[in-house]
Order: structure tokens, then sequence, then C-alpha cells
């Protein structure tokens, strides 16, 4: 699928960022020129486009990046997580579990931080939230 002008000018502009010599970047600056434009390919996956080369050229880049996903909508994402806490398929969780799971992410929040992502979903009496309230809030803030 062909690049908007505005991909291709974010994919040229981190292409030179990496040049090593005019239209060629070394094979290590691959997986970071594809991530700058917002692919989000595994280091496995950028070995197997590389192929063996030391080095790719612009063109060969371009290809490369023609081909990729560049704006993931990330409310699928949050959806298939907030699902792993959801045992009854039921879309809904229980909210003093997701408030601890939250505060004790690998990212900390601080407890206003936290107290701010619970104001936005209606909580029932049975202390229940429907998760898709924290997906729609999140797709239209992103």
């Amino acid at each position: 699928m062909p690049l908007s002008a505005e991909d291709r000018a974010v994919c040229e502009e981190a292409f030179k960022l990496h040049e090593s010599s005019p239209g060629v970047i070394p094979a290590t600056a691959l997986g970071e020129c594809m991530r700058c434009p917002g692919a989000n390919p595994s280091e496995e996956e950028v070995q197997a486009l590389l192929g063996g080369k030391n080095s790719v050229k612009f063109e060969d880049y371009i290809a490369i990046m023609e081909k990729q996903t560049l704006h993931e909508d990330p409310t699928t994402a949050l959806q298939d997580g907030f699902t792993i806490f959801d045992s009854t398929g039921s879309g809904q969780l229980d909210a003093l579990e997701l408030r601890n799971v939250i505060g004790n992410l690998g990212e900390r929040f601080t407890i206003a931080e936290v107290e701010e992502m619970m104001r936005v979903p209606e909580i029932g009496a049975d202390h229940k939230l429907s998760y898709n309230d924290l997906v729609s809030f999140a797709a239209k803030h992103r």
C-alpha cells in the first residue's frame, strides 16, 4: 500500500538521520528507522527483512515501509488486555481488582492518576464496570 505524503516524509527524515552514506543506512539502523514512522516490527522480523545484508538502500526501505502497518488502532490491544480480567465474558470487570492492577503495573501511577482513571467508567453497586467505557475513553483521548 503506498505511503501517504506525510508518512513518506517521516520515513525520509528517519532514514536521513541514520544514513551512513547518501541513500544508504547500516543494517543495524533498519529497526529504528521502521519504528520512527510508527511500524512495530520485532527484531526477528527486521532480521528476516535484512536477509543477511549489511546495509539498506532508500528504495528498499520505502518498499519495506509500504508493506508495514503504521497506524495501529490501540483500542484492539486495550480490549484484548481487559478481556484477560473478564473471566465470565460479560464485558464487566471488578473495579477494585482493576484499581489494584493499574496501581501495580510496571509503569507506576500515582494514587491521583489511578483515581482519575477510575472516574472514567461508571461503576455499579456491585463494584463492576464496563471496560468498553475505558476503551472508548482511550480511543477519544489518544
